[in-house]
């Protein structure tokens, strides 16, 4: 297997590093797979604004890591929430609730109550790959294995959902924070 392991080795190192942030002006954030400099302002803004870039207010660059995290958490949950309501319309499956958490391991999770959870660093992946995601989570309240069944019912609704799934495979450390 010593052919199989070193080519697993090879690909596992070709994958993208996380960034490690500095939180200092310029550099860049990942948002919904685009690429956005952080730039501090003084010009009488209140909160955290994503146009061409993520603008911040200076008042605001002592907390800058703690401010960033919960501004993604809350473009997340509006993200995730508008998400999941167009797939219920196309798959309907309706969750019990629809949450944002700070999990590090998965991208998303679903309770047999029917409650399904998002990690905010999801938003940092292209739009696709949220959307591979919550299909994925909302197949689970019906079909709660990964068994053939479950994939033929994501397929059903995302047939190029294999290569979302590797995106995500091979780029899950540009989304660490």
């Amino acid at each position: 297997k010593e052919d199989w392991i070193l080519r697993k080795v090879a690909e596992i190192r070709a994958r993208p590093r996380p960034a490690v942030h500095m939180y200092s002006e310029g550099e860049m954030f990942l948002f919904l797979g685009g690429f956005y400099p952080l730039t501090f302002t003084d010009d009488g803004r209140t909160a955290i604004e994503r146009l061409d870039r993520l603008f911040v207010p200076r008042t605001m660059a002592s907390g800058i890591r703690g401010l960033l995290k919960r501004w993604y958490m809350q473009e997340a949950q509006k993200i995730v929430q508008e998400r999941c309501a167009y797939f219920s319309m196309v798959a309907g499956y309706t969750p019990a609730s629809v949450n944002v958490t700070d999990a590090r391991r998965r991208w998303g999770s679903c309770t047999s109550a029917g409650k399904i959870n998002f990690s905010w660093r999801l938003v940092q992946a292209p739009l696709r790959i949220v959307d591979y995601v919550v299909v994925h989570e909302l197949v689970h309240l019906r079909q709660p294995d990964h068994s053939k069944k479950f994939w033929i019912n994501v397929g059903g609704i995302l047939p190029d959902y294999p290569e979302r799934k590797a995106w995500l495979r091979n780029n899950e450390q540009l989304l660490k924070f």
